[in-house]
């Protein structure tokens, strides 16, 4: 009984990553806090808590970083909102200024939270992959943009099983530490 309770306390435990997020132009400050907000209640529906810190310095190791461009190269992932390094596992870029260029400013937030959960989610699922629908979908179409407006997209089975395992990865140190 005490094996299976500890087995389930270790578990509990390895389902929290802390996230690293430069800081966003004074402008933008309050749509980030609004999207990491949102991001957080995202991976909460999964059992999975994101401890948020702001700015890159002094990041614990194994934690994901987050670096914001704000002119970001039009050659440089065309028609992509983000980045991510799934095998390396802790780097992610978010093309701020094509969020803001492509989406009106109520609805920044809101797309700005679905690209965190789903770069995030590709650095714990620690593949390069994608779902036929929700949030790990490869393209969001106009109707996806539309629904997170009213509700947020959602994880698959699949997607879940994956953060999870990843997640134990990561905390059986899978991950290389970076400087």
């Amino acid at each position: 009984m005490m094996a299976a309770l500890t087995g389930v306390a270790a578990q509990a435990a390895e389902r929290h990553v802390t996230v690293c997020m430069e800081a966003a132009q004074l402008g933008l400050a309050e749509s980030n806090a609004n999207a990491r907000a949102l991001a957080s209640t995202m991976f909460a529906r999964v059992g999975v808590t994101i401890k948020w810190r702001l700015g890159l310095r002094g990041c614990p190791p194994k934690s994901i970083l987050i670096g914001l461009d704000d002119t970001t190269p039009p050659a440089l992932y065309p028609g992509a909102l983000a980045w991510a390094q799934p095998y390396e596992g802790t780097q992610i870029r978010i093309f701020n200024d094509r969020l803001a260029r492509n989406h009106g400013p109520a609805h920044v937030p809101v797309v700005l939270a679905h690209v965190l959960v789903h770069e995030i989610a590709h650095l714990l699922q620690g593949i390069s992959r994608h779902s036929n629908h929700g949030v790990m979908k490869s393209k969001w179409e106009k109707r996806d943009f539309m629904q997170m407006v009213w509700e947020p997209l959602t994880f698959t089975e699949e997607d879940v099983a994956l953060i999870h395992r990843g997640l134990a990865g990561r905390a059986a140190g899978a991950l290389t530490e970076w400087p």
